[in-house]
């Protein structure tokens, strides 16, 4: 086993880790969980999860690493100077887990100790569905792969045919965006950012819009390199490469696009409407 492999292998251990900790651990043990440093509220599965996934790295993963985590400041385990920084979500959708909906997933980005916490430095990436036992996982310059099969992103490059995952929870939908969602084929809301984006990944969604500027990393790392590697595309709402995160409160917007030419006409469409130019604010 290379290096390579061997750090996907543990990558998916993790993950089994985290699905066995919030499915057989109880709310009842936890009390008062308060909030994480985005100001969301705790649930006992974060919790369960976050002690899960510090055990896995004190005691078996293979190689000293410092955690990024919304459960709470950077923790460094194993022995040594750290060689990767992880920026971890244990359970992205978790009002939707909570609920006992689907999709809720886990999601987990490796980068080199020392280098900026960005998609362009995402080494190895897993996202994982906490419902099914399906993993999409990636390594920088060797592609994107959903349970052994290599991703292959849609080929559409029309809007009447795409299938757009957009959320606009919380925020008002500006005409740019209404117009755009009128011309898809169909509109959905999944609610689980990691299992939507990877899904544009891997052909059954064209397009994801989040462009509520209030998006943060450890939701998109793991999944952009999946993206990249898969042959997608991932930017900002004005089609800028995404920015270093300085802390996991850092907001963003994203447009994702299963191809080059669909994110181009989504790009043009959300910034013109009717000849004005910007009709997404700017951050």
């Amino acid at each position: 086993m290379d290096s390579a492999e061997l750090i996907l292998t543990h990558l998916e251990a993790l993950y089994h880790t985290i699905v066995q900790a919030v499915t057989t651990d109880s709310s009842a043990a936890w009390g008062e969980l308060g909030q994480n440093a985005k100001g969301d509220q705790v649930k006992w599965f974060d919790l369960a999860a976050d002690r899960a996934v510090c055990a896995y790295l004190e005691q078996q993963f293979p190689c000293p690493v410092t955690l990024l985590s919304e459960e709470g400041e950077p923790r460094s385990f194993g022995r040594g100077e750290p060689e990767w920084t992880m920026v971890l979500d244990p359970v992205d959708g978790s009002e939707n887990f909570s609920r006992g909906l689907a999709p809720a997933g886990t999601a987990l980005a490796l980068i080199p100790a020392g280098l900026p916490v960005a998609v362009d430095t995402v080494e190895f990436a897993l996202v994982g569905s906490l419902y099914r036992s399906q993993v999409w996982r990636a390594a920088r310059g060797k592609g994107a792969w959903r349970d052994g099969h290599r991703l292959r992103p849609s080929a559409t490059t029309r809007l009447a045919e795409a299938i757009i995952n957009c959320d606009v929870t919380g925020a008002t939908v500006q005409p740019a965006l209404s117009e755009v969602l009128a011309q898809a084929r169909s509109v959905r809301s999944f609610g689980a950012t990691t299992i939507t984006l990877v899904n544009v990944a891997d052909g059954s969604l064209e397009a994801h819009l989040d462009l509520r500027g209030q998006l943060t990393a450890e939701n998109f790392l793991a999944p952009g390199l999946i993206i990249r590697e898969a042959g997608g595309m991932i930017t900002g709402a004005h089609g800028e490469s995404l920015p270093p995160l300085q802390s996991l409160t850092d907001c963003y917007s994203l447009i994702v696009a299963a191809n080059p030419e669909l994110h181009a006409i989504l790009l043009q469409q959300l910034n013109t409407v009717s000849g004005d130019e910007n009709v997404i604010a700017r951050p």
